[in-house]
């Protein structure tokens, strides 16, 4: 019999192999759950150079891009990919310290191609879905060891399908099982039968998986039944044979009195007299019956566990673990996912993270994990969330940047920068304008300046750009950016206003290397915010503090919302200090040495973070400011420890 295949219209068995290199855009070394405590820079990394990861990009890129690492060497991989349910997700967060603002749930404003791909907007439906999988799923496998299963995580809509193509991807022989958790017991609606249960498809990439058989607790009636008897120290427990079921003739000997069965005794002399000192065995009235073994409920695992889940409920609105995902899933599910099918130190994938549940749990049963998501705000949910947890192992934040976005240009507008140049400023709402070195547009009165895929904005761009623009007689220019260099903002806004212009900084969305969104016209320039600290230099210490925060798109926040905001700091979820940026060369990689953020639990944020330099001389400090949309901006001011200085 030949094999099933599953087809759609557009099916193509081609998936994109784009290696491109990870850029590791933040480092976290030894965190701590002590919030706003220093981080001490140990470089621990197990003592096998491996570092846990938390990736922000397009999967399918990242995924062919941990190939030439990773190929053969993951264990597991759980994906919750959107189900194409037609369901509007949406993330809640808070605002500010406490109070009023707090309790506001603000649905999260998130990138427009985060939305898209949340929102299940697969372009052509479910062919388009499928394509989807599709590519994600052949990279999975070859990223599997040969001890390594998938579980896939979907609605029931689209899981019959996704067996099928599992099926054609893996080989039939590799299914494991198709889990039923049942979320919730019942819904009101009565039109037709209540969905009340996602399925979780399971593979392995061969015969040799990894499996720890689990177990659920007994329930009332099951303990009643079978457990029905209750010792002295009001231990339940039910009685065994002690009795060989097989000829032992080295095992008859009487015991304590009791003549042994026929077939003798299970267990040794030894055995016995161990059993009796703990008191597992129960003697009868009358030396002509047999002594029986206490099987006591607390030594049982409980009953192994099936393919249909029903004691594990979802996160609701009380829960400790709540983050504000509608889709989060508790860490429980992922917990017995996890233990069933993979080891301590096993690599642990999840390349639809979400909320981080997936490298929160891989983290504390002490795997190794590797977590990947398109969403920034996900990215960021998922970084405070491993930064709470106590003894969290080091890892570092990475993105594909400017060599995803070269790959874009190239298939987009290929060689040409001005066809380039052009795309840009009609995807602002600006006019193309040649004729000058640096204004490539003008929308309005204020003339248009992008800048380069490949390379952040620095200030002799921006500098160059308001000259021209001045020179042309435009008071007023906007510059457009995939990235700036780290901490320029207060600077060249000094500068610009010396020379009599309004300047905007304005980044360039990732959203725009989405053909549907670049067809939906529907890509947001946002303008950057601005970040203002001051430092104090006592001795060897320093004093850094944040004093002050302009979210330059505060009428995105609704305005139930917005009346309460108490001050700037309320739009602040959480900021970070790199002491010693620069130091070793690097510049493009931040160092968390220091941070302060807010969780459900605790809403303060502390605005300040101390010091002690090793050495006196000038040093460069990095701020890190996450927004409550997640998105960060930096500042960088310089801090000079005087010779002679001590601690």
């Amino acid at each position: 019999m030949g094999a099933i295949r599953l087809e759609w219209d557009g099916k193509s068995a081609e998936v994109p192999r784009l290696r491109l290199p990870l850029q590791t855009v933040e480092t976290v070394n030894s965190p701590r759950a002590d919030r706003g405590t220093l981080f001490e820079s140990s470089g621990d990394d197990g003592g096998d150079g491996w570092r846990n990861r938390l990736i922000w990009g397009d999967n399918l890129h990242v995924l062919a891009s941990l190939a030439d690492e990773l190929a053969g060497q993951v264990d597991l991989v759980y994906i919750d990919p959107p189900f194409d349910s037609r369901q509007d997700y949406k993330v809640r967060i808070a605002v500010g310290d406490g109070g009023a603002a707090a309790d506001q749930d603000l649905a999260k404003l998130s990138s427009v191609i985060e939305e898209k791909a949340y929102r299940d907007t697969w372009g052509k439906g479910v062919d388009s879905y499928l394509q989807m999988l599709y590519q994600r799923l052949v990279l999975i496998r070859e990223l599997l060891s040969d001890r390594g299963s998938l579980f896939l995580h979907l609605a029931p809509n689209v899981s019959h399908l996704a067996r099928v193509l599992l099926d054609e991807i893996f080989g039939a022989d590799n299914f494991r099982a198709e889990i039923i958790w049942q979320r919730v017991t019942a819904h009101s609606d009565t039109k037709d039968f209540g969905t009340i249960h996602d399925s979780i498809l399971c593979f392995s990439k061969s015969e040799k998986h990894i499996w720890h058989a689990q177990f659920r607790p007994y329930d009332e009636s099951y303990i009643k039944s079978h457990y029905g008897l209750v010792d002295e120290k009001g231990r339940r427990y039910q009685l065994g044979d002690l009795s060989s079921p097989n000829p032992r003739p080295n095992l008859t000997y009487t015991w304590l009195g009791h003549e042994p069965p026929a077939y003798g005794w299970r267990y040794s002399m030894e055995t016995m007299q161990r059993l009796h000192d703990e008191e597992r065995i129960w003697y009868p009235a009358s030396k002509e019956a047999r002594p029986r073994l206490k099987r006591y409920l607390t030594d049982m695992p409980g009953l192994p566990l099936g393919d249909v889940w029903d004691d594990l409920y979802p996160v609701n609105s009380q829960a400790q673990e709540r983050l504000g995902y509608d889709t989060q899933k508790p860490e429980a599910l992922l917990e017995r996912i996890i233990k069933s099918s993979s080891d301590e130190g096993s690599i642990v994938l999840d390349c639809f993270a979400g909320s981080g549940t997936t490298p929160a749990v891989a983290e504390k049963l002490k795997r190794r994990w590797v977590a990947v998501d398109i969403g920034r705000f996900a990215v960021h949910t998922t970084r405070k969330r491993l930064l709470d947890i106590p003894g969290c192992a080091p890892f570092t934040v990475a993105n594909l940047g400017r060599y995803e976005r070269q790959v874009w240009q190239q298939a987009t507008t290929g060689d040409a920068v001005r066809a380039y140049l052009d795309f840009v400023v009609q995807l602002y709402g600006a006019v193309p304008v040649e004729g000058f070195s640096h204004v490539h547009g003008t929308v309005g009165s204020r003339a248009v300046h992008v800048g380069a895929v490949d390379a952040p904005v620095s200030m002799e761009e921006i500098t160059d750009a308001v000259d021209d623009a001045r020179a042309a007689g435009y008071v007023a220019v906007d510059v457009l950016g995939w990235e700036f260099d780290m901490g320029l903002h207060e600077l060249v806004q000094d500068t610009a206003r010396d020379r009599g212009v309004d300047l905007r900084l304005r980044r360039i969305p990732r959203e725009v290397m989405d053909p549907r969104v670049v067809a939906s016209g529907e890509a947001v320039f946002h303008e950057l915010a601005y970040v203002k600290v001051d430092t104090a230099v006592r001795g060897r210490g320093v004093e850094v503090r944040l004093v002050d925060f302009v979210l330059p798109n505060p009428e995105l926040v609704p305005a139930s919302v917005r009346d309460k905001i108490t001050g700037w700091a309320d739009y602040v979820d959480y900021w970070a200090v790199d002491f010693t940026f620069g130091a070793d060369g690097d510049t493009d990689t931040f160092r968390n040495q220091w941070q302060s953020y807010r969780t459900r639990a605790n809403r303060q944020l502390d605005l300040s973070a101390h010091h002690e330099y090793d050495e006196p001389g000038l040093h460069t400090v990095l701020v890190k400011v996450v927004d409550i949309f997640g998105n960060d901006t930096t500042t960088a001011v310089p801090v000079d420890v005087p010779v002679g200085a001590r601690r």
